[in-house]
């Protein structure tokens, strides 16, 4: 894995590692019940953002799933309007993808702009083989995204997840290296 990229850059979008001085931002998104609606994150104090953070800070602890945050910033503005990640397999060949954004930036595209990069590092710069991501059928509009980045619906799963106290179903989807067109819009800096 390489840890030296620390920023993605899309056509509207700065992706860069959430770092202290983001609990404030890293609050205000996962606080929001909108936000974290259909996610395993729970709703988020101000420790458990300054938790957050700081566990991005250190590599995973033994037993830990490696993680690449990212926070979404608009351009060159400091603030974040959103976050996304790939939690890696202890093999470093598949990642899980996850992202979210604040409500006023939904509907907009910069979730797909920001997966977009996001998968795009996973397989240029950490070599991984599968990315994949779930979503809950509830929720199309995490759907549309992943569909229109070329992800390939796998399965559907039953009561799998267990998201604020309730078990839901959710859709797995995925896509492999071969299958990755070349990003447009997107490079590493």
């Amino acid at each position: 894995m390489n840890a030296s990229t620390t920023e993605l850059l899309t056509e509207r979008l700065r992706l860069r590692r959430v770092r202290p001085g983001d609990e404030d931002a890293v609050l205000a998104l996962l606080s929001d019940e909108r936000v974290v609606k259909y996610m395993l994150f729970p709703t988020f104090s101000a420790d458990q953002a300054a938790q957050f953070v700081q566990s991005l800070q250190a590599p995973p602890a033994a037993g830990e799933r490696a993680q690449e945050v990212f926070g979404m910033a608009l351009g060159n503005e400091a603030g974040l309007v959103g976050l996304c990640g790939l939690v890696l397999d202890p093999t470093a060949t598949q990642g899980e993808a996850w992202y979210l954004t604040a409500p006023p930036y939904w509907g907009h595209g910069y979730v797909t702009e920001a997966v977009r990069a996001l998968v795009d590092h996973g397989f240029r710069t950490v070599g991984l083989h599968r990315v994949w991501a779930s979503c809950l059928p509830e929720n199309p509009a995490s759907a549309r995204v992943l569909e229109k980045l070329g992800f390939r619906r796998e399965g559907y799963h039953r009561q799998n997840l267990n998201i604020h106290g309730a078990w839901r179903d959710s859709y797995t989807y995925a896509v492999v290296a071969s299958e990755w067109p070349i990003a447009p819009g997107c490079s590493s800096a």
